[in-house]
């Protein structure tokens, strides 16, 4: 710490100051302050201890990160000797984008950590620092937890990068879990046609499914020509079958979609939120981004959610 820790003090006498000071519930300052806590007193080297304990995890956020930066590095020298294809272009760019707001994160968690360590001259000044300790710390786990993820994910990508087989039987996979969601949205569609009074909130989620299994085939086609043009430029073997299997998804899905039309009564919260996620996808292009695409669903049944509670 690079100011004097604060004198020890009364955890009693600090827990009610805090409390009459912002309101907050004595028994949650009691526990935010735990870690600066020293049989039943707020002690300076209870409160240096933990910053050198968030300052450890943060390092191992800031390795971890870097242990991802070079894995990423390495993949995009394997990039550099295969085809130029945007099928490869957006995983590499998404991998970069992902690498970056780690980077981004792991800085703003070290000037947290600086900020929360500095300026202790009052209760509420050590209170706010306890909380802010723990959310860096937790932050700090999230971070080492994504950075491992991604690095486990970049490896997947050179495998995928150095084997034909690898990208076919990954093709393959994407389009059986797709034919499967064409199905399940099928039965769900059929479903609520046939019930007297249709759950709202059942047709507005089969609506969002629709959407994205439509997204869903534009990327297997993008997918499937990229992979098709690298098989013949390597004059290896593509299933002939790929493409009639991609149509006859869309050909499911346009069905579930027409279906869907006919739909029950409902709040226009419905169709707005509809029209929010419409326009959010026809932002995007394949090859598809999926974590955009998957915010962008989030938000919509979130906001439906929100929209329900407020009307309660």
């Amino acid at each position: 710490m690079s100011n004097p820790a604060p004198p020890e003090v009364s955890l009693a006498e600090l827990v009610d100051d805090v409390a009459d000071r912002t309101g907050e519930d004595p028994e949650s300052v009691r526990t935010w302050l735990d870690p600066f806590t020293d049989d039943e007193s707020v002690r300076p080297e209870a409160i240096e201890a933990t910053v050198t304990d968030v300052s450890q995890i943060l390092a191992t956020a800031e390795t971890r990160v870097d242990l991802a930066t070079r894995t990423v590095e390495g993949a995009s020298d394997v990039v550099a000797d295969v085809p130029d294809l945007e099928i490869v272009r957006v995983r590499q760019n998404a991998f970069e984008e992902r690498l970056a707001d780690l980077r981004s994160d792991v800085e703003g968690l070290g000037e947290e950590l600086s900020g929360a360590a500095n300026d202790l001259d009052s209760p509420v000044d050590i209170y706010e620092a306890a909380v802010d300790l723990h959310e860096v710390t937790t932050d700090a786990q999230r971070i080492v937890r994504v950075a491992h993820d991604l690095e486990t994910e970049v490896e997947a990508f050179e495998a995928w990068l150095g084997s034909a087989n690898r990208r076919r039987d990954a093709l393959v996979d994407d389009l059986e879990a797709a034919e499967e969601s064409a199905e399940s949205l099928g039965e769900a569609v059929e479903s609520l046609r046939s019930a007297d009074d249709p759950d709202p909130e059942q047709w507005f989620d089969a609506a969002v499914q629709a959407r994205v299994l439509d997204l869903v085939v534009a990327d297997l086609r993008t997918e499937a020509a990229g992979l098709r043009e690298w098989a013949e430029r390597e004059d290896k073997s593509f299933p002939d079958d790929i493409e009639a299997r991609i149509e006859s998804i869309r050909d499911e899905a346009t069905a579930s979609a027409e279906a869907l039309a006919d739909r029950p009564d409902r709040d226009d919260r419905f169709d707005e939120r509809l029209a929010d996620l419409d326009a959010a996808l026809s932002a995007v292009d394949p090859p598809v981004a999926w974590g955009r695409v998957d915010e962008a669903v989030q938000e919509a049944r979130e906001g439906i959610a929100a929209d329900g509670a407020s009307g309660d």
